[in-house]
């Protein structure tokens, strides 16, 4: 009995024994997998490769559509109108007859004038005939003339003012609401009715003083309207000879090619004015990459490892991109992110290019 209880005493120290062995092995085992901490050597950083790129830029400016021509129809004589030969809104031809004015004392002065003169080319053909036989004086055949001449005179000036009653139109177009009807009394300088060219629609805008060597004749922009799904194009063909002083800007008036029913004056219009010269290219990088200075901007550079600040002249700048016309040649590596953690001349390590 005694013998049974030492052997069962040795049994539990053996199994305890190796019990510990086992956890002692399996922490040794733990800590040799555990890797050791390794310190930051670097700040990990997006950059892009600078290129120069085609420029392409585009600076959105307000216009207005505006007509080739417009005119408003006036009477330059006092009388009523006697007859209106147009519907309003519609379109007319150049010479088509708008309105009529009364003219009865006018034929009726016309009338009498016609008789003078017929009697005073009877009395001028006798007198020089007689002038040839020398049968009368020649101051009497110089007043029959200057009375024919007179006479004559004063036909035309009553013709001029018989077509005056006709009012034509002086273009084709499309005519507006009559404002004068049959039996109205119209006066010289009244407005009767407004004409409207419509072959030739323009758009007119405003240019900034700095983009005014990029207004010439013969260059074409973009535009849209409110009823406009699709840029249309214009043709620059004029601009004022100077600019306008309070807003440093030159009026421009541009054709545009193709007339749409659904584009008239008064619309107001977008235009995509190009600020770039054709074929310039420059160095465009991401517009993130630009650090405030206090004198202008900077942006770091990645060289061998290291940031480079380096100052940079902007010349044009959007939500997305800046121009560099200084500071950044072609190829070089710049930062683009953790430009607030970074600093001059600090390891870095390049993450992602873009």
């Amino acid at each position: 009995m005694h013998k049974l209880n030492v052997i069962q005493t040795f049994t539990v120290i053996g199994i305890l024994f190796t019990v510990i062995g086992c956890g002692s092995g399996t922490s040794a085992n733990k800590q040799e997998e555990t890797p050791a901490p390794v310190p930051a050597s670097s700040l990990p950083v997006d950059v892009t490769i600078a290129k120069k790129l085609q420029l392409n830029e585009v600076e959105t400016i307000a216009g207005s559509i505006v007509p080739n021509r417009t005119v408003d129809i006036m009477s330059e004589l006092s009388r009523k109108v006697t007859q209106v030969y147009f519907k309003d809104g519609s379109s007319v031809n150049r010479g088509q007859l708008l309105y009529k004015l009364d003219d009865a004392d006018i034929l009726a002065r016309m009338g009498q004038v016609k008789a003078e003169l017929n009697l005073a080319r009877i009395s001028e053909n006798r007198l020089r005939e007689l002038l040839k036989t020398e049968t009368v004086r020649q101051e009497e055949y110089d007043i029959a003339l200057s009375k024919l001449q007179s006479l004559e005179a004063a036909m035309n000036i009553v013709q001029v003012e018989l077509s005056k009653t006709v009012i034509h139109a002086p273009f084709d177009g499309i005519v507006g609401i009559s404002k004068v009807f049959k039996g109205t009394l119209v006066s010289p300088g009244m407005p009767m009715v407004t004409l409207v060219e419509r072959a030739n629609t323009k758009i007119e805008f405003t240019v900034p003083e700095k983009y005014i060597s990029l207004v010439k004749n013969g260059k074409r922009i973009r535009f849209q309207t409110e009823t406009s799904a699709k840029p249309i194009h214009a043709i620059i063909t004029s601009a004022e000879a100077n600019l306008n002083e309070s807003s440093r800007t030159i009026k421009v008036l541009a054709l545009i090619e193709s007339n749409k029913e659904d584009i008239r004056a008064g619309m107001s219009a977008k235009i995509f004015f190009t600020t770039s010269e054709e074929h310039e290219r420059a160095i465009l990088i991401p517009t993130e990459a630009l650090i405030p200075g206090g004198t202008g901007y900077n942006v770091f550079l990645v060289k061998e490892g290291k940031t480079k600040l380096s100052p940079v002249k902007v010349e044009n700048r959007t939500d997305q991109e800046v121009r560099i016309t200084d500071g950044i040649a072609e190829g070089d590596t710049v930062m683009i992110s953790n430009m607030l953690r970074a600093g001059d001349n600090m390891p870095v390590s390049i993450a992602g290019i873009k």
